[in-house]
């Protein structure tokens, strides 16, 4: 019984006194005070109820502590429990109206509520729905921080054109910044409405993680035997709204989507500049239990490092050789599994079917560096020296379908998701889009005139190598660097460079014989080139060839300085080849 100051000695009460309780005994259900509370500990009929503060009496949720534990009919206490009906009985229900019905005990079935796994199981939920909101939460949080990126890198975009051309721009600059900004703001409304939402969940999850803490602590069994239910179908509610932010498409990614128009070439014309759309893309995230966690545990995937990586040579076969000297410089594995490689000494695509048979070749214009896989049908080919475009090829009618200028000597490329990324010299790392006529952006900015440079991505992140420096360095898909290695006796004039299921980097060198020796079928590391002769020179060799009438005079420089040499340069043929003479 409650009064306005707090809860009331009970048995005081009946006394006409009035006392404020300091004890809460939940098998009398009332209060006592502390005179009451010693004979109430000394009586044979209640000194075995255990007795608890009113302090800790008031944190049980109003939910349970409503919960009566004395009949109301009779004013006897519940006893047993009816299976049929689901009710709780005293001694006269079962003589009266479940007379028929199968009852068990609860001093039997509540001895174990407050240990059971039930609560266990409730807690754990608790845990892994709080969890998962703050998952939610974070992903929400990165999804907007990728918007306000997107949002920066299209009005980079933007303004990178508006500098080539008129002031006619201006008012179509600003309409499109105000449809980014008002994109931008809706995909911001729905995200904050969205985490509004779970931020009032995570409030009740927490609210209920407090109840059933305190139920567990200071309830009776009866209680929080029956007071369980109620947790469990309120956890189900809870489990309920998490799911059906997967199921509503509500962890959607949100992402901003610029397009730039085609008709850009004819500005005067034009009515806008591009368009701004939100779309969404599979959730990154999945929920995940503890129950879940177990089950994966069962089955571990483990991933391979380098060291439990074994190579072994599954097949060899000859590229077809049609010409006197055959120089590849890139290749790509079409989905078809056709194989494509770049011939650049002799202008062409080389392609092998899956069965290593010779398909066809494709010429192409002058100094083709390195190919990649767009689609099932066309290749993205770098060129340099006077053309510096990268030519997409239909493989199927050997045709060119378009043309993105660069406006100077490209190397690597790869194609991620139909956007090409390529090594540009003296700019750095560049994107381009496949699919409409878009500016040339770039990602990361290399210093310096470095020559061969070959990118990979894989999953979010971009990998370069740098001949020159003899390095590997990884940069997410955005431009953050994330890592560098280098290693001179391993990453020695680096060229070719991939990356494995498991993330592993494997990256190849370039290695130039003695072309002296090789003519004797003997195989040794070239140390020096000589650009007269065109061919390398072992330190034997070298000397013989320092010695020799015909070739003393020959400048010979050693084959790290000639690696520098810029490709442009070094391809410039110096003998006849058709005759073989200078």
């Amino acid at each position: 019984m409650a009064s306005a100051s707090g809860t009331l000695c009970g048995v005081c009460e009946t006394q006409n006194v009035v006392r404020d309780a300091i004890f809460w005994c939940p098998e009398c259900d009332e209060g006592l005070c502390t005179s009451c509370k010693k004979h109430h500990r000394a009586s044979k009929a209640s000194r075995n109820h255990e007795v608890t503060s009113v302090n800790n009496y008031q944190q049980i949720p109003s939910s349970i502590a409503s919960i009566k534990q004395y009949c109301p009919d009779h004013e006897k206490k519940y006893q047993h429990c009816c299976s049929q009906h689901e009710k709780s009985c005293c001694p006269l229900c079962l003589t009266t109206n479940h007379r028929k019905c199968d009852f068990l005990a609860f001093d039997e079935i509540i001895k174990t509520s407050k240990t059971s796994a039930l609560f266990d199981i409730m807690e754990q939920s608790i845990k892994d729905m709080k969890s998962n909101i703050a998952r939610i939460a974070e992903d929400r949080g990165q999804n907007l921080g990728e918007i306000q990126q997107q949002r920066q890198r299209f009005q980079t975009d933007i303004k990178e054109i508006r500098d080539k051309i008129n002031k006619h721009l201006v008012k179509l600059e600003q309409e499109l910044k105000q449809n980014i900004q008002a994109a931008e703001q809706k995909a911001k409304s729905q995200l904050d409405g969205l985490l509004s939402k779970i931020s009032d969940h995570g409030k009740t999850i927490d609210k209920l993680q407090k109840n059933i803490s305190a139920t567990k602590n200071f309830a009776t069994e009866l209680q929080t035997f029956l007071g369980g239910k109620m947790f469990e179908a309120e956890i189900q509610k809870e489990e309920k709204f998490i799911q059906s932010l997967i199921e509503d498409g509500d962890l959607q990614q949100i992402n901003l989507q610029c397009r730039i128009d085609d008709k850009m070439s004819d500005i005067l014309s034009m009515t806008k500049i591009g368009e701004i759309s939100v779309i969404t893309k599979q959730p990154t995230i999945s929920m995940t239990t503890e129950r879940d966690k177990q089950a994966q545990q069962m089955v571990p995937t483990i991933p391979k490092t380098i060291n439990d990586i074994n190579p072994t040579l599954l097949t060899r076969f000859e590229i077809s050789n049609r010409v006197k000297k055959l120089g590849i410089t890139g290749c790509t594995v079409m989905p078809t599994r056709k194989m494509v490689f770049v011939d650049r000494p002799n202008n062409r695509l080389v392609i092998h079917d899956e069965n290593e048979v010779f398909n066809c070749e494709i010429p192409v214009s002058q100094y083709p560096v390195d190919v990649t896989c767009v689609d099932e049908k066309t290749v993205a080919v770098t060129l340099n020296i006077e053309l510096d475009h990268i030519e997409i090829i239909n493989i199927d009618n050997k045709k060119v379908v378009k043309k993105i200028k660069t406006f100077d000597s490209c190397y690597g490329i790869t194609n991620k998701e139909r956007r090409l990324i390529f090594y540009k010299m003296g700019v750095g790392i560049q994107t381009a889009d496949v699919t409409y006529k878009s500016t040339v952006t770039t990602l990361v900015k290399v210093d310096g005139n470095h020559h061969w440079n070959c990118v990979i991505t894989s999953k979010d992140k971009i990998y370069i190598t740098n001949v020159r420096s003899g390095t590997v360095t990884c940069y997410t898909v955005t431009g953050q660097k994330v890592w560098e290695y280098k290693d001179e006796s391993v990453l020695k004039s680096i060229h070719g460079v991939t990356v494995d299921n498991d993330s592993n980097i494997m990256a190849s060198s370039i290695v130039i014989l003695c072309g002296v020796c090789e003519t004797q079928d003997v195989v040794r590391d070239a140390i020096f080139w000589c650009p007269e002769c065109d061919e390398g020179l072992c330190t034997s060799c070298e000397k013989h060839h320092r010695a020799s009438k015909s070739s003393r005079n020959h400048e010979v420089t050693s084959v790290n300085n000639y690696q520098q040499i810029p490709s442009s340069i070094a391809s410039i043929k110096q003998y006849c080849p058709d005759h073989d003479k200078k």
